[in-house]
Order: structure tokens, then sequence, then C-alpha cells
């Protein structure tokens, strides 16, 4: 997936801030600073060929890494639901508790939910390092201060 837009700030020797419009593609994984009304986003892009702020620059990544980002992303948590509801309703219902069943299942699956996206935030950091799943400056297609004449 190519894309373009302007490398805002320089976080490191590697890595770079860009603004770009948001691709549909894209919507809402979370990987971006964004809100659904906003047109414009904020990522980190991998920076090794050097671009500097203000340098309009392409941008790619690949198609496979993004369908394994948004699996990654949807279906942990989904996973962690449905074990979790599933799971504690058979046990409750052979141990022949007396509760809600539904309520107590369906609790412990929001749970495991909830607890599967804080760790895939803690994890956050080690997929940034990992560098495969933020997208990569390809190439520089105006350099700061060019402007373009007409």
């Amino acid at each position: 997936m190519e894309q373009q837009g302007y490398i805002v700030e320089i976080v490191d020797k590697k890595t770079a801030k860009l603004k770009m419009q948001r691709h549909s593609a894209c919507a809402s994984c979370g990987k971006c600073a964004t809100t659904s009304e906003k047109k414009d986003i904020v990522v980190e892009v991998d920076n090794a060929i050097g671009a500097q702020v203000g340098d309009k620059v392409k941008v790619n990544m690949e198609t496979v890494n993004v369908l394994k980002a948004a699996a990654i992303v949807y279906t942990v948590p989904l996973i962690a639901l449905l074990i979790g509801t599933i799971a504690t309703y058979f046990i409750l219902n052979l141990s022949k508790i007396n509760v809600d069943i539904e309520v107590v299942s369906g609790s412990v699956g929001i749970g495991l939910m909830l607890l599967s996206f804080v760790v895939l935030k803690l994890n956050d950091s080690k997929f940034s390092e990992s560098r495969e799943y933020i997208p990569v400056v390809t190439e520089v297609l105006i350099k700061q201060g060019c402007e373009i004449k007409l």
C-alpha cells in the first residue's frame, strides 16, 4: 500500500512522524493518532533514507503486514471474549453453582477481552521495534524548501 505525505518530526535516526491523508484501508486500526472525523493522520514511519522535516515523501507498507496487524488487533480480543464466555459458561454449568451463569460468563468474557487489549498495548513497543508493522519511506518526492514552478 503506497501513500504520500509530509515529514513533520524526526523522532530518531531511523524513525520520523509523517502527516498524510487517511486511507480507507487503514480507517481505524488504532495505530494512528486520530479520530474518525479527521482526514489527516500522523503516523510513525521508518525513515532509513534520511528524509527531513518538510519533505514530501512516498511511503509503502506491504499489504500482508497491514492484514497481519489488523488480524492481531481484531481477532485476539474477539477470541479472548469467546473463550472466556464459553469456557466460563460450561464450567459453571457443570459445577452446578447457584449463580446467574449468563451474567458471570459474560463478565468473565468481557474481562478477558479487556485484558487482551492491555496485553496488546503493553506489547506495542515490541511491534514497533520489529519495524515490520510500520510504513517505510521509500522516496523523497519534494525536498524541503523546494518550490514547484508552474
